[in-house]
């Protein structure tokens, strides 16, 4: 990146009174944002250009933390809700159509 590309960038920076960043940090921002809002890291990955999915893995597996429990809540979640459809489906829901997951036909 040539030098006057950083120049512009920082004035048009303090002009509009930014705090001190880089280009480079902008360039961690977006894929940030982009993993805290569930976009998949071959989604982000590509979007860098990293030659390989780790790379970007590596740099930004620490956000998807909160990605990963929530996964783990929905999957309870959904779990406890199949389990009380299996216990107590007359109760529950006589119209709905067996769950594939449970269905030895499947």
């Amino acid at each position: 990146m040539s030098a006057a590309v950083r120049e512009r960038f920082h004035q048009l920076r303090e002009e509009v009174g930014l705090p001190h960043v880089t280009i480079h940090d902008l360039r961690h921002l977006a894929p940030t944002i982009a993993l805290e809002g569930d976009v998949s890291m071959t989604v982000v990955s590509k979007t860098l250009r990293h030659s390989t999915l780790s790379t970007t893995a590596n740099i930004y597996s620490h956000l998807t933390w909160d990605v990963a429990l929530a996964a783990v809540h929905t999957i309870e979640a959904r779990l406890r809700l199949i389990e009380a459809q299996a216990r107590w489906g007359d109760l529950l829901d006589t119209a709905r159509p067996p769950n594939p997951l449970f269905s030895h036909a499947a």
